[in-house]
């Protein structure tokens, strides 16, 4: 059982930060098709770890369109990782 629980714990730890690398790439991914600026996206990477409803958001942005359409709390998390971007 001790040993059930190292592999669950351990698991744990790599795929927490599989998440946040997922939201990470999808932002690189939007920046290199739409144009921008990338350097927020680990910062938007680590914001989305442990909080699943910014996770979802953050993927749910495929267009401009999509970024205008985003939440108050979303463009806050985005916000916070562009802090010298212009608001619009």
């Amino acid at each position: 059982m001790k040993t059930l629980s190292a592999v669950l714990a351990a698991a744990a730890l790599v795929i927490a930060p599989a998440a946040a690398n997922e939201t990470a790439d999808h932002c690189r991914a939007y920046v290199a098709e739409h144009g921008g600026d990338a350097s927020g996206c680990d910062c938007l990477g680590a914001a989305a770890d442990g909080d699943a409803a910014l996770a979802d958001a953050l993927a749910a942005i495929n267009s401009p369109e999509d970024l205008e359409a985003a939440d108050e709390s979303t463009n806050e998390a985005i916000a916070a990782c562009y802090p010298d971007a212009e608001q619009g």
